[in-house]
């Protein structure tokens, strides 16, 4: 059976996320959480004047610059990864014509939260091995060359760091799309640890080109649209704090970024859902 083409793939993933938005928003609205601790840094976060300047921090903006950063490296991972854990196990009840899964697909996020972030590190590690192809050969080379003072090896070792690059970017490519499915096989065969790897691999083998298509295309149209809206409304939004704050740069500066921070997590979150929709089809699809 042919897999999904990607005008298949973008209308089905509308409809579905058309007809359970709902429940999907009330998963995917968790990310929202990192907006409202954004909102709490940054009000506490110091001026742009202060930053620029060299005043030392008082406490309340250390504690803003402490809880911004948490809130971004720390917070915003993790529960983005609990939430797509959540609408992956979500989307595969609903496919399957199972209903109000809501509550046993967020258990589900608690108990597969580590063997996914393992998952997760492996497909990363893989990832990491095209930097070792990229500059690994180079940087021996160099080495040799140092340690025995032959010019030659210099020169081998740009050759070889430019044939690494490219060998590099092309291995990406293909183990990106090879191995993007491996979190999937996971959530949605319960398919464990390594496991995952030729899971993934076995249903993109031969198709490099339809499958990256297939993951690409629907993704820069919904995030294209989610783009276009963003920016429509920060426009609005930053004329609006504009004549607030009137000339106060600061003023300005903090409610335009607080409004920027928080209307990008509002249309991540909208657009969370339709893109792990889109995921979840095309891997169905490519199972066939």
């Amino acid at each position: 059976m042919p897999i999904l083409t990607i005008g298949e793939l973008i209308d089905r993933s509308w409809e579905h996320y058309r007809r359970e938005f709902v429940d999907l928003m009330s998963v995917s609205g968790w990310i929202l959480v990192v907006a409202i601790v954004n909102i709490i840094a940054l009000a506490a976060y110091p001026s742009a004047s202060t930053l620029l300047g060299d005043t030392a921090l008082t406490s309340m903006e250390a504690f803003g610059v402490g809880l911004y950063a948490f809130a971004n490296w720390i917070l915003a991972p993790l529960i983005g990864l609990w939430v797509f854990i959540v609408l992956v196990r979500l989307v595969r009840s609903q496919l399957s014509g199972r209903r109000g899964a809501v509550r046993e697909a967020m258990a589900d996020g608690t108990h597969l939260f580590f063997p996914t972030m393992l998952v997760s590190a492996l497909v990363l590690l893989i990832m990491a091995g095209t930097v070792v192809i990229a500059f690994g050969p180079s940087a021996l080379l160099s080495l040799a060359g140092t340690v025995m003072g032959t010019e030659i090896l210099f020169v081998l070792a740009s050759v070889a760091l430019i044939i690494g690059v490219i060998t590099a970017i092309l291995l990406g490519f293909r183990w990106s799309v090879r191995y993007y499915f491996a979190p999937f096989a996971l959530l949605i065969d319960d398919i464990r640890g390594r496991s995952t790897l030729p899971a993934s691999r076995a249903i993109t083998e031969g198709r490099f080109l339809e499958v990256l298509l297939r993951l690409v295309v629907p993704k820069l149209v919904f995030i294209l649209l989610g783009i276009m809206a963003t920016a429509v409304v920060i426009f609005i939004f930053s004329l609006a704090t504009g004549i607030v704050s009137g000339l106060n740069f600061d003023v300005q500066l903090r409610l335009s970024t607080i409004s920027t921070t928080v209307l990008s997590t509002i249309v991540a979150t909208l657009l969370n859902p339709i893109i792990i929709i889109a995921d979840v089809m095309l891997y169905q699809s490519l199972k066939r």
